[in-house]
């Protein structure tokens, strides 16, 4: 029986932690230099803002990992109904050892802003959430313990969100060692920023996912293959590179497709690559643009047909005269989709797709 060399090291599953991370290692120093920093370093509040598939998740998983050296407590949730209560539960059940029995054992529930649910210590006043926090972090921080909070699938239609907005600013005003770093889809993002109630946040450092330059991602693709003992040639290696067009989720889903060709031949062929790109652009149309087409207006979708179909970056005069709109109403779509991170700015006021391959499943779907 003929062996296979190992098991598949890429992941293309949203939120899992590839074995190479590719074109991020600077956002990862940074957060990790202000994590080591005292308290107050601006790193310590960043938001993450991306498309689908531009590795949102997986950097914040990738961080949260990387703080526990740091001495930090990670506690990860999603921007849903229950985040407050679910960030207590964390921290309990990861701080256990370190906490006092009032924490552990006696917390019964949350009283949330006057939702009407109630939080009671045995014989003790009852608290908010923002004073639970607040003696959680005292106690951690007194034990030389941070406390990062991520928070993924950034919605500004969560209404806890403007209380844990709130309270890590007054802990972060009262000098506690926290960090809070948030990641969501660009119109997401936006329109949180826009909230009085948690005007803290635009104070926080932004970073865009943008496309990871291709010889970041040959080299990503080279050590994943070359660390599970196989190797490829450098003509399949640039085709492979090329053709995910700097994508994150894309990177993981080339290489997925292209090492299960042919598993048992220590060398992934051309053939190989080649096969694993058609995979790989099929996986991409069912996880990838159907949801982001399906979450978009009419008017969106048509708009982006018209700059399809110029085939090239385009001005907004260039998109209205093909759309057959006045230049005011295509700007106000163009914007739309630029805060939505559908589409991005280039040089001399033009724009294109920010979503590899876009164009092309637009052109072939509403052919």
């Amino acid at each position: 029986m003929v062996e296979r060399y190992t098991k598949n090291p890429f992941t293309p599953t949203f939120g899992s932690i590839p074995f190479q991370f590719a074109g991020r290692e600077r956002i990862i120093d940074d957060i990790l230099n202000g994590l080591d920093n005292a308290p107050g370093d601006p790193n310590r509040s960043t938001l993450f803002i991306g498309a689908r598939g531009t590795g949102k998740t997986v950097l914040l998983a990738r961080i949260a990992e990387e703080a526990l050296s740091l001495g930090w407590l990670s506690v990860n949730v999603s921007a849903r109904e229950g985040l407050l209560e679910e960030i207590l539960v964390q921290i309990k059940d990861k701080a256990e050892s370190f906490l006092a029995p009032e924490y552990v054992s006696k917390i019964t529930s949350v009283n949330i802003a006057g939702f009407g649910v109630s939080r009671e210590i045995t014989e003790e006043p009852k608290r908010t959430w923002r004073s639970t926090l607040t003696s959680l972090v005292k106690e951690l921080n007194d034990q030389d313990i941070g406390l990062l909070i991520t928070v993924d699938e950034t919605d500004p239609g969560c209404d806890a969100l403007s209380d844990l907005v709130d309270t890590y600013q007054h802990l972060v005003r009262e000098r506690r060692n926290v960090a809070l770093i948030m990641a969501g889809l660009p119109n997401k993002i936006l329109q949180l920023m826009k909230d009085e109630k948690v005007s803290f946040i635009r104070r926080a450092f932004m970073h865009r996912m943008d496309a990871v330059p291709a010889d970041k991602v040959e080299y990503a693709l080279r050590k994943t293959i070359e660390m599970s003992n196989r190797s490829i040639s450098p003509s399949a290696l640039e085709l492979a590179a090329e053709r995910t067009k700097g994508f994150p989720f894309m990177i993981q889903l080339v290489g997925y497709n292209m090492w299960k060709q042919n598993p048992h031949n220590k060398n992934i062929s051309l053939n190989d690559v080649q096969q694993g790109i058609e995979l790989a652009e099929n996986d991409m149309r069912r996880m990838i643009f159907d949801s982001t087409i399906n979450d978009l207006s009419n008017r969106d979708v048509q708009f982006l047909l018209t700059l399809a179909n110029i085939g090239e970056e385009s001005s907004t005069a260039q998109v209205a005269l093909k759309w057959q709109k006045d230049v005011n109403y295509t700007s106000k779509y163009r914007r739309r989709l630029i805060d939505q991170g559908v589409i991005g700015e280039r040089p001399f006021g033009k724009f294109d797709f920010d979503i590899p391959m876009l164009r092309e499943y637009l052109l072939e779907r509403f052919a």
